[in-house]
């Protein structure tokens, strides 16, 4: 058996997948009409250990020239800070976590451009606005 990126990364979305499924599995899922706190932890977990099955299996069928690849520490490190600081930030308001969310990930990108980085800041604060506390009426801090 050799290691390939596809085998790798079906191996994290299978180990993800089974985990969200076994922490999901004590919350009441309902039904489609009716649903409950369980009802999409399970159905997104059960897809992502699906799909991390074949891209595992995938991964297997691969040819032997894909087995060499590199990890990208510097994207990897900059993308896990970006989410473990909009996790600690989520309760100064969606403003202040999305914008550091956004800032540190633009940063894990070779090719950045700063126009890019205000449009994504714009667009990155008014998306979960308007779902969350237009659309779906929920008292979310700005």
């Amino acid at each position: 058996m050799h290691v390939t990126k596809d085998s790798l990364g079906g191996l994290l979305f299978a180990a993800i997948g089974l985990s969200a499924l076994l922490m999901s599995r004590s919350y009441p899922a309902g039904s489609a009409l009716s649903m409950g706190p369980g009802y999409f932890p399970t159905i997104v977990s059960t897809l992502m250990l699906g799909f991390g099955v074949l891209l595992f299996l995938r991964g297997l069928r691969a040819p032997a020239d894909d087995i060499p690849f590199a990890v990208a520490w510097r994207p990897l490190a900059l993308v896990t800070a970006a989410i473990a600081g909009f996790a600690f930030l989520i309760e100064f308001g969606i403003i202040v976590s999305v914008t550091y969310l956004v800032i540190a990930a633009w940063f894990a990108d070779p090719n950045r451009k700063a126009r890019a980085l205000i449009v994504l800041i714009v667009i990155g604060i008014l998306v979960p606005i308007l779902i969350f506390s237009v659309g779906l009426k929920l008292p979310i801090k700005i």
